[in-house]
């Protein structure tokens, strides 16, 4: 089984005995492995592309799971009812996206009682998405395989996020001491420096030197994150 890494950590985040929906489900690993380690009571998969809908939907006959999940082919939320699940795991994508997908169905959205998300990238701008909508961040780790996964688990309620940085780093992930934070931290000071390289070479100077500022200043804090972890 492809990515069993990133199976088993989202797996890890499921209580036992819930009802999941898994957006983007591709073949349908987690909600399959899910339902044999008796943690997925009931799964819906929704995957936009046919072909990896066609295969999950083979890898649930093939498991004889067809009693306990259930693949739709569809879009987003779309294909979903408003509280047919309690947990919703979405990953393998980038965090705008995920943003968008909850957004689009922001009533579904907030019916469930627990969200276990992945983001590629843009994990600012989700964390801020989820503050927003009555959500609070109450786990975040890093898997170390073929790269760095990053893991958000959210649930409903208020969050108090004291400092803008903590948009950046998560409110978990800041307290938290895990394998791949170092790296984690390091690739996003990497990137800021990146930013940097093509400022220095911008024709606009005067506006280049504000962003220059903004960038410095976040380097700054990742670096503090870094040193006082």
């Amino acid at each position: 089984m492809k990515n069993k890494k990133r199976i088993e950590k989202a797996i890890g985040y499921i209580p036992q005995g819930s009802t999941v929906a898994d957006i983007g489900c591709d073949h349908c690993y987690v909600l399959i492995k899910g339902v044999l380690e008796n943690k997925i009571k009931k799964g819906i998969g929704i995957e936009v592309v046919p072909g990896p809908y066609q295969q999950g939907k083979s890898n649930i006959k093939e498991n004889k799971l067809e009693e306990h999940l259930d693949i739709r082919l569809g879009s987003g939320l779309k294909p979903l009812h408003i509280n047919e699940a309690e947990i919703c795991v979405i990953g393998g994508m980038g965090g705008q996206l995920i943003k968008y997908i909850l957004e689009e169905d922001l009533e579904k959205a907030q019916a469930f009682t627990r969200l276990i998300l992945q983001p590629m990238g843009s994990e600012r701008e989700l964390r801020k998405f989820l503050i927003k909508n009555g959500w609070k961040i109450i786990e975040e780790d890093i898997l170390i395989s073929d790269r760095l996964y990053l893991y958000i688990v959210a649930e409903r309620g208020e969050q108090n996020m004291g400092n803008d940085f903590l948009y950046d780093i998560g409110p978990v992930l800041t307290k938290k001491k895990c394998e791949g934070k170092d790296k984690y931290i390091l690739d996003k000071i990497e990137k800021l420096n990146k930013i940097k390289i093509e400022l220095y070479k911008a024709n606009d100077q005067e506006t280049a030197q504000k962003g220059l500022l903004k960038i410095e200043n976040k380097i700054k804090l990742w670096s503090n994150e870094l040193e006082n972890k």
